[in-house]
């Protein structure tokens, strides 16, 4: 039985792989190209993990028994801990009334960032600070 695994490429003789996420069957070294910033590759295609060259990657979760179904299911959080905590001082300058116009503007553009917590979708701006600050302090790490 082959193990299939998301991954996301972290480096690459092809700069243009890097960032690209792959669902990667580990028997046959057939890859699923899911997602990349460039056309290298069309969604949804398939290729030999021979045809990537040399390249380095992180696993990324999946929820592989879809895949058995004949789909894909992953969940991909693409963040920076900067985006979030420009989001909250914002948010924070709002609710003490030292707002400036660029801070509206801030809290408006995040108005659909959504984020998982504890397996469920919230939109980050609907989280109290203290909520705001526990997600970025759990989430963003320097080593592991």
């Amino acid at each position: 039985m082959s193990q299939v695994i998301g991954i996301q490429i972290t480096s690459a003789a092809n700069d243009a792989l890097v960032g690209s996420i792959w669902m990667l069957d580990t028997t046959s070294d057939e890859m699923r190209h899911l997602a990349s910033k460039g056309e290298l590759f069309n969604a949804d295609q398939l290729v030999n993990k021979s045809e990537l060259g040399e390249f380095d990657y992180r696993e990324v979760a999946v929820e592989a028994p879809a895949f058995r179904e004949g789909g894909q299911h992953l969940n991909v959080n693409v963040l920076d801990r900067e985006t979030l905590v420009k989001v909250m001082d914002a948010q924070e300058r709002i609710e003490t009334g030292n707002a400036s116009n660029d801070d509206h503007a801030i809290v408006n553009e995040a108005a659909q960032l959504t984020i998982r917590v504890s397996g469920y979708a919230v939109r980050f701006n609907s989280l109290t600070l203290a909520q705001q600050r526990d997600v970025v302090a759990r989430t963003f790490t320097t080593s592991m």
